[in-house]
């Protein structure tokens, strides 16, 4: 990043004005942060095929960034993932499981599976992870889409007078990737507690939470769609986006098999999930075979659910931008 590019994080951001900024442009940022999502869900899943496994594998990952914070000890993208094996800080089974609102019995067989398949290894001294023992996919891609999410963000801060200049896409990748278990950090607290807080108050599962996400990625496309073609936009879309996507009408909803596909989950587990969608009123199946969200007073918890993170959306962002600010001068 250039000396003239850094200067527009001569100002800390404050969470109000990436809050704010969000709030304005709703609409036009929020496919972003959907499409982001969708694919760190997936790629999440594929990993083992269960997703507590994989969100019980990446507390133990932040808490272990937590402590290099603490030593004031930092390592780049490459450097994390040179290292074969690295020390986990030592973890609590029950904190882990209240983390991630599961039995402590659930952790415990969970951690032991991890140490079967040898991604965890236990000795005397120390637990470690061994990366060699699984193809853990480096998270490439959903580096890229979070910078892509902040560069927009950045245009429309510009645009609002908020910093002096847009930040570019490679430089927010430049920069994450550079502080990476700092960086990544933010994001990895960020996604345990947002996607554990929809499993606890609605959904029960990692997974049926990933399936009814796709459900409203796919309605969000329709209405991102049916928003291009109008000149203005209504007031406070973040505020009606609920009553916006209902009213969508025409061919819409997903079957279960494309379902199955775009989340990696098998067809009879997906339909599982989807006939506990149903029966909770969260989606509806149409004559065509087809799943939507449905209009149900559990379907407006959920959103009001959803406008409460709009703050730790928000949060995390901020930190990102003042990350750009401080931690790095020589991307």
């Amino acid at each position: 990043m250039s000396k003239e590019n850094r200067l527009k994080f001569s100002t800390e951001v404050e969470v109000s004005d990436v809050y704010n900024t969000l709030t304005k442009n709703y609409i036009e940022i929020i496919t972003d942060y959907f499409e982001l999502q969708r694919i760190w869900l997936n790629n999440a899943y594929v990993t083992f095929k269960d997703l507590d496994k994989y969100f019980i594998l990446m507390s133990l990952v932040s808490k272990t960034f937590d402590s290099y914070g603490e030593y004031f000890i930092k390592y780049n993208f490459e450097q994390f993932y040179n290292v074969s094996e690295y020390e986990l800080k030592k973890f609590n089974i029950v904190n882990v499981a209240k983390e991630l609102s599961i039995s402590k019995e659930t952790a415990r067989r969970k951690i032991l599976e991890l140490e079967k398949i040898g991604i965890i290894k236990k000795n005397k001294k120390a637990v470690v992870i061994n990366r060699d023992a699984y193809n853990l996919q480096k998270p490439t891609t959903s580096i890229h889409l979070i910078s892509k999410f902040l560069s927009h963000l950045s245009k429309l801060m510009k645009a609002s007078n908020i910093i002096n200049q847009e930040i570019s896409s490679l430089d927010f990748e430049l920069l994450i990737k550079n502080n990476y278990t700092h960086c990544w950090n933010y994001f990895l607290k960020f996604q345990i507690e947002m996607l554990t807080g929809f499993k606890k108050k609605f959904f029960k599962d990692y997974e049926t939470v990933q399936i009814w996400a796709i459900i409203v990625y796919n309605q969000n496309l329709s209405l991102t769609k049916k928003f291009k073609s109008k000149s203005k936009l209504p007031d406070k879309v973040k505020d009606t986006y609920l009553e916006e996507i209902l009213s969508l009408t025409g061919t819409l909803g997903l079957n279960a098999m494309t379902i199955a596909d775009l989340t990696g989950i098998p067809r009879p587990t997906v339909i599982r999930k989807l006939n506990f969608l149903i029966k909770n009123k969260f989606i509806e199946k149409n004559n065509a075979g087809l799943y939507t969200l449905c209009n149900s007073k559990k379907l407006k918890e959920v959103d009001s659910f959803r406008l409460e993170n709009v703050n730790k959306i928000s949060a995390m962002s901020c930190k990102l931008f003042n990350a750009a600010r401080i931690l790095d001068k020589n991307l």
